[in-house]
């Protein structure tokens, strides 16, 4: 690679690997790519619709060509769904690569901020606490193995921008408004 390796942002859902992934591109001048997005635009129909239609291991499919897709590109942020780390090819792949960020949060502050979201098919049901607080502890095992974590239950997106900057050693755009 000639140009800067990319910036994959993991975590579990609602961590605000979207936001900060925005952000971080535009603070540093490079691409950016939301992977659910992504395969929603590549399968032209929504997750939820993926999910019914192929279910969880469908989705993960596409998962998986996508993250192939974007792991070889140079000087891009790609944010990642919260579940891509359940595959192990995904895992492993994620793992090799130098600058993976881990964004981590608590099952609390997950519920206030995708509770209720129409659009996050593992929520379905009548208890989406008890389904957040379930599937965070199943997905613990995995998060951890990264070496690089970030708490982001009480900072602002552009704290954790800077955070991954900082620990990167990047160079970034003063965008004092950030």
């Amino acid at each position: 690679m000639s140009g800067e390796e990319p910036i994959f942002l993991v975590g579990f859902m609602g961590s605000g690997k979207t936001r900060v992934g925005k952000l971080l591109s535009k603070r540093l001048g490079w691409g950016w790519v939301d992977l659910d997005h992504e395969i929603e635009a590549q399968a032209q129909m929504p997750i939820s619709e993926i999910f019914k239609k192929e279910g969880e291991s469908g989705f993960r499919l596409r998962e998986k060509a996508v993250l192939d897709q974007f792991s070889q590109q140079e000087e891009i942020v790609v944010s990642c769904g919260g579940g891509i780390v359940t595959e192990a090819d995904n895992l492993k792949q994620l793992l090799s690569l130098p600058r993976v960020v881990c964004l981590r949060l608590t099952p609390e502050t997950v519920f206030k901020r995708v509770g209720n979201d129409p659009r996050r098919p593992l929520l379905h049901g009548q208890d989406p606490y008890g389904q957040i607080q379930k599937l965070m502890k199943a997905r613990e095992g995995y998060y951890v193995q990264f070496s690089h974590q970030i708490d982001v239950d009480r900072l602002r997106t552009a704290e954790v921008v800077n955070e991954i900057i900082g620990l990167f050693g990047l160079d970034a755009f003063d965008t004092k408004r950030s």
